[in-house]
């Protein structure tokens, strides 16, 4: 199940129920593989009994995905990261910081996914780390949180081919190395954040629409609206920005270009979406932009209404203004030529 939080600086971030309910117990307990799969398989048969969930969380961990950012200029991070032990995943995309048994994939659309990490250690450690290189840097941060597990042996018989796949709403890490399992962590890292920053989306939409609210009411209402012509231009360009983030300028609604050639990967990807709901998403977001942006035009048609109407009253003073001083000049002729034929 979504778990998206806001994510304020100075906040403490408001924690919801979710997949979070199934958070290991002790950190530090470790069992073999093949104890894992047993677990992993009861808990898929018996998946309606509270108590297999109890069991299978002593060996859960988090990741937490945080967009704090527009994106993210790896040039500048390589350079605030220099002393950490990093790798570039994939190139202009995904770095992965080692800190201890602790991971941070920094992306270049703007998130940070930690492994082993809780939102409140990536916004208070690695975004002051970060600075300068998180380019327009969001002031409220979206969060999302699951649960993985990683399975460093393989038996003879593994399931899924060996490859990484989801378990319901839980990350299964498997591979039989660690570049193959380090490389699948990324896909999954680049499929969580699809969704925070699709909530970034959608919360702006939502303050927009809390914007246009008060003349959609004003206009049922029959009074009259106050909203100047620049404002009201202000809020289309923002919607048309939105619309253009959704659609155009990011792979938010593409798998990226990568994944096409790596099917192992594409499926991981494609699974993280499918489970945070990001297609019904995308569908719901661009429906709500479709009726945003039909309700921008209403408004600028009241306003050009309004406008128009004001320059025809004007036009009928200036008309007024000119029969009056026609009205006077006859006058003037009239006088003159009655001072004439008096003069004769």
């Amino acid at each position: 199940m979504r778990n998206s939080q806001s994510k304020n600086l100075k906040n403490v971030p408001k924690k919801k129920l979710g997949a979070q309910q199934l958070r290991r117990a002790d950190p530090k307990f470790q069992k073999t593989t093949a104890d894992i799969l047993s677990l992993l398989n009861e808990n898929r048969e018996t998946a309606s009994f509270p108590a297999a969930s109890k069991t299978l969380e002593k060996h859960l961990s988090i990741v937490t995905s945080v967009t704090v950012g527009e994106s993210i200029n790896f040039s500048q991070v390589l350079s605030a990261i220099q002393g950490y032990d990093y790798e570039v995943v994939i190139p202009e995309e995904v770095i992965n910081i080692e800190d201890g048994p602790k991971k941070l994939m920094v992306l270049s659309n703007g998130t940070l996914v930690g492994w082993n990490l809780s939102e409140d250690e990536i916004v208070s450690t690695y975004v002051p780390l970060l600075g300068n290189s998180i380019e327009s840097k969001y002031n409220l941060f979206e969060s999302e949180e699951l649960d993985w597990i990683e399975l460093k042996t393989l038996p003879e018989n593994p399931s899924y081919k060996g490859n990484s796949y989801l378990h319901g709403e839980i990350m299964v890490i498997q591979g039989s190395t660690i570049e193959k399992r380090l490389l699948d962590m990324a896909a999954f890292a680049v499929g969580i954040s699809r969704s925070t920053r699709l909530s970034v989306l959608e919360d702006q939409l939502e303050e927009h629409l809390a914007l246009t609210k008060q003349n959609s009411e004003v206009l049922a209402m029959g009074t009259r609206i106050t909203t100047s012509e620049h404002e009201f231009l202000q809020l289309a360009g923002r919607l048309f920005l939105l619309r253009g983030k959704l659609n155009l300028y990011s792979e938010l609604i593409d798998t990226p270009d990568l994944y096409w050639t790596e099917p192992a990967l594409e499926k991981i990807y494609e699974s993280v979406s499918k489970i945070l709901d990001i297609n019904s998403r995308i569908a719901i977001l661009n429906r709500k932009l479709d009726y945003a942006t039909e309700e921008q035009r209403a408004f600028l048609s009241v306003l050009n209404e309004r406008k128009s109407a004001r320059l025809e009253w004007i036009i009928i003073w200036l008309i007024m203004v000119e029969v009056c001083f026609e009205t006077f000049h006859f006058y003037e002729r009239y006088l003159d030529k009655k001072e004439s034929e008096a003069d004769k």
